[in-house]
C-alpha cells in the first residue's frame, strides 16, 4: 500500500488509515444518538443557509424585476441640448461684437434617432452581454373617451421584437399584443377599467405635438407595476412614428442585457462607440442598489452567524465524546494508537457526520424552498397569481452549503481530536 514514512518511528504509514476510520464509524454506529444529535446540528445549520440564501436571493430579484421588469436595462438616445453661455461661443471668444436685440425663442428640437436601423445590428454585436435590441417611440399624451381625459405614456413598438426586452406578451389579460396592426393598442388593465374599455372598444390618443387619431383596443395586459398598467399605452412603430411626427425616426433603443448588473460598465462602452447617450438601469436607481448592497451584507452575516453556530455544536458534542471515550482512547494507545491515529478517529467522525447531516439539511432545504415556492396568491382585480415567497433556488447555493458544512465540521473536530490525542494513557488506566 502507498503510503509516506514517519522518520521519528522509523516505518511506513498508510495515507488511508484503515483502523481510524473503523475505529470512528464503530463509534458513530454505536452511539447512535449522539450521532444523530450532531448530525441534526448540522442538518437545521444547512437547511437555514439553504432557505434564507433562496429567500434572500429571490427577494432582491422579486425587487430588481420591480425596477427592470417593465424597463430597458440600457436606453439609447440623442443626448439632450446644453445652452451655451455667450463667452462660451467660440465664435465671440476672439473680440467679436455681440449684438443685443429681439429675444427668439428657438423652437424645441425633438430628441430623436434617425439612423436607428443602421445602428441596431451594431449594438446588437457590440457585447454578447446584449440580448435583444429594441426601437422604441416614446412620448407623452393623452387618452380620451367621452368627457374623460387622462394624461399616459404612449410608446410605439415592434411588438414581437420588443417583447424580447419587456415582456408584455405573458401579461396579457385579455387580447394581444403580438402582431398589433395600424389603428390597434394594448393598454394596462387599470387604464382600461379608469375609462372602461373593453377589446373592441375605441379610444382616442393625442400626441403633444398636437396630432390625434382614434384607435381600437386590441389587449389588456397586467405587468403588476401600477405607474405602467395606469398610464401606459402600447401601438405600433409606424403608428407612434406618425402620432409625434417623426417620420422614419424612433426616440430611443432599448437593450437588455443577460447580466444586468454588468449595466452601467456596457453603458460607459457603448457611449465611446456610438454617437448617442446610453443610460444604464443602475443610474437611476443608486437607493435600490444601496439597499440590496445593505440586504446582501446582512444576509451573509446571518449565514456566517449560522456556519459558526454549528461548529461550535458540532465541536461541543464532540469534546462531550472525548470526555465520554477516556477509558477507550487509553486502551487504544497502551495498545500502540499513535497520536496521528487518534486525531484521524476523531476527525473523521467530524467529518463524517458533517457529510450526512449536511447531505440531510440540503434535502430538507431544498424541500421547503420548493414548497414554499408553490404557495401563491392573488395579487390584483385580474386574478394575477404571484409567490408569497420568492424562492431563488440553485445548485450552487446547495453546493456550497455543503461544502461550508464539512469544512466548519473537520475545523470543529479538530480540536477535541487534539485533545484526546493528547491523553495519558497510564493516568487513564489507572483512573479507571
Amino acid at each position: 500500500m502507498l503510503g509516506k514514512v514517519d522518520v521519528a518511528r522509523g516505518f511506513q504509514e498508510p495515507l488511508f488509515d484503515r483502523f481510524a476510520w473503523s475505529v470512528a464509524i464503530r463509534h458513530l454506529w454505536f452511539n447512535p444518538g449522539q450521532t444523530l444529535l450532531t448530525m441534526g446540528v448540522v442538518a437545521i445549520s444547512v437547511t437555514l443557509i439553504v432557505f434564507l440564501g433562496a429567500l434572500i436571493e429571490g427577494l432582491q430579484r422579486r425587487l430588481v424585476n420591480s425596477v427592470t421588469g417593465a424597463t430597458a436595462h440600457i436606453v439609447v438616445r440623442q443626448p439632450e441640448r446644453i445652452p451655451l453661455a455667450a463667452w462660451q461661443i467660440p465664435a465671440l471668444q476672439t473680440n467679436q461684437v455681440l449684438y443685443v436685440g429681439e429675444t427668439i425663442k428657438l423652437e424645441q428640437r425633438q430628441r430623436k434617432i434617425e439612423d436607428w436601423q443602421v445602428w441596431m445590428p451594431r449594438l446588437q454585436a457590440a457585447d454578447d452581454n446584449v440580448l435583444a435590441v429594441s426601437p422604441v417611440v416614446e412620448g407623452q399624451g393623452f387618452v380620451s373617451r367621452g368627457a374623460r381625459r387622462q394624461a399616459v405614456t404612449v410608446t410605439g413598438v415592434l411588438p414581437e421584437r420588443h417583447n424580447l426586452v419587456v415582456d408584455i406578451e405573458s401579461k396579457l389579460v385579455r387580447g394581444r399584443f403580438f402582431g398589433l396592426n395600424a389603428g390597434e393598442v394594448t393598454l394596462g388593465y387599470r387604464l382600461a377599467e379608469d375609462f372602461s374599455v373593453k377589446l373592441g372598444d375605441k379610444i382616442r390618443l393625442v400626441s403633444a405635438e398636437g396630432n390625434a387619431g382614434t384607435y381600437t383596443v386590441a389587449g389588456i395586459f397586467d405587468t403588476g407595476f401600477n405607474l405602467v398598467d395606469s398610464g401606459t399605452v402600447f401601438l405600433s412603430l409606424r403608428d407612434a412614428q406618425s402620432l409625434f411626427g417623426l417620420g422614419m425616426a424612433v426616440t430611443s433603443l432599448g437593450l437588455k442585457l443577460n447580466r444586468i448588473f454588468d449595466a452601467n460598465a456596457l453603458a460607459d462602452r457603448l457611449i465611446l462607440q456610438i454617437p448617442y447617450e446610453a443610460r444604464s438601469w443602475m443610474k437611476d436607481n443608486q437607493t435600490l442598489l444601496s439597499g440590496l448592497k445593505a440586504q446582501s451584507q446582512s444576509s451573509n452575516l446571518i449565514l456566517a452567524f449560522t456556519t459558526i453556530a454549528a461548529g461550535f455544536g458540532i465541536a461541543s458534542i464532540l469534546i462531550m465524546s472525548v470526555v465520554s471515550k477516556l477509558k477507550e482512547i487509553g486502551i487504544l494507545k497502551a495498545m500502540g494508537a499513535t497520536r496521528r491515529q487518534i486525531v484521524r478517529i476523531f476527525a473523521v467522525e467530524g467529518t463524517l457526520v458533517a457529510i450526512l447531516g449536511s447531505l440531510a439539511g440540503a434535502a430538507q432545504g431544498t424541500a421547503l424552498s420548493l414548497l414554499l415556492a408553490q404557495m401563491r396568491t392573488t395579487a390584483s382585480a385580474t386574478g394575477r397569481q404571484v409567490e408569497i415567497f420568492p424562492m431563488a433556488l440553485n445548485t450552487r447555493l446547495v453546493v456550497v452549503a455543503i461544502i461550508v458544512a464539512v469544512v466548519v465540521g473537520y475545523i470543529a473536530s479538530l480540536y477535541p481530536a487534539w485533545r484526546a490525542a493528547r491523553i495519558n494513557p497510564i493516568e487513564v488506566i489507572r483512573g479507571t
